[in-house]
């Protein structure tokens, strides 16, 4: 700090100083008089900002009225409010450096940063394929959570909807009831997953698929020559199998000892299988498409048949 002798004015000094400062007369009799004077403490001009998808917001924690400025000018679009400190139009994952200059006694400015919050990284999904109902029209309910997972990577942060236009997933309009009943066969539906922590959203889309059970052909008998006569024998059950899909690709067949079994998917029966009863047994087949989401299995029936080998007396 400096003191100007004739007009007793301090400049240069620090906010919040006290200084001692002496003025002594010039007249007849001269006498000093002294006065402590403390300097007024520097404005307040902290603040606080939080990022959002486009931007950020800003909230002062020090004293109101003043103004907010970029430090340095955007590289995108981004545009700020000089009074609230609202950022908007920026893109994901910016930086940007903001100052607030109050307007009070002693002005002062603080600078933070921010960073523009990202979009929730999603995977966009293969075409859901599903099995037609019991009415061979193309159209079905259909569950569209199975996909969730697989758009989500299984993130737990994320909320995934449905929507019938890209316009509808981008406004959050109108999302879709689950389960849903397609109105075309294939269909393009719209996906918004949002992170529940920023808002932030993302969009794609998904492919629904509506397919009939697989077409399969009834197989012929298999048949084994029992040496021993007793009725049984020893299958391999696997043997029916090209007869069964005609060589089309993406199919399982299993083999069951009975319907329910079969319709249910359990218990299927292991190759070679030893027949349970005696000459002939009907063994129950389903045969599955293994890349549609849903259950969608032709059910067949083969025969296995023992025959007894003649005996040489």
């Amino acid at each position: 700090a400096v003191i100007d002798v004739t007009t007793g004015v301090v400049t240069g000094g620090d906010y919040g100083s006290t200084y001692n400062i002496s003025y002594t007369s010039d007249d007849l009799c001269p006498t000093t008089t002294i006065v402590p004077i403390t300097t007024i403490a520097a404005d307040d001009s902290s603040f606080a900002l939080t990022a959002t998808c486009d931007g950020a917001t800003a909230e002062i924690t020090g004293v109101t009225g003043g103004s907010f400025a970029f430090v340095d000018p955007p590289a995108d679009g981004a545009v700020i409010d000089v009074t609230t400190g609202v950022v908007t139009g920026g893109d994901y994952g910016s930086t940007y450096n903001i100052s607030y200059t109050s307007d009070d006694l002693c002005p002062t400015t603080t600078t933070n940063s921010v960073v523009v919050e990202t979009p929730p990284e999603i995977n966009n999904p293969t075409a859901l394929e599903v099995c037609d109902d019991n009415i061979p029209d193309g159209l079905t309910a259909i569950d569209l959570t199975i996909k969730n997972i697989e758009i989500t990577g299984g993130n737990p942060n994320y909320s995934v909807y449905y929507f019938i236009s890209l316009n509808d997933a981008e406004t959050a309009t109108n999302p879709l009831s689950i389960p849903y009943t397609n109105t075309s066969n294939p269909q393009t539906i719209f996906i918004r997953v949002v992170d529940i922590e920023t808002g932030c959203y993302a969009t794609t889309s998904l492919d629904l698929v509506v397919a009939s059970a697989p077409g399969a052909t009834s197989p012929s008998n298999l048949e084994y020559c029992d040496p021993d006569a007793d009725g049984f024998g020893v299958f391999t059950l696997t043997d029916a199998d090209d007869e069964i899909t005609g060589g089309q690709t993406g199919l399982t067949v299993t083999y069951h000892e009975t319907q329910a079994d079969a319709e249910n998917n359990v218990n299927s029966l292991a190759s070679p299988y030893n027949n349970i009863v005696v000459y002939t047994q009907t063994i129950y087949v389903r045969v599955e498409s293994s890349t549609i989401a849903t259950s969608c299995a032709t059910y067949l029936e083969l025969l296995i048949v023992v025959n007894d080998v003649p005996q040489i007396a």
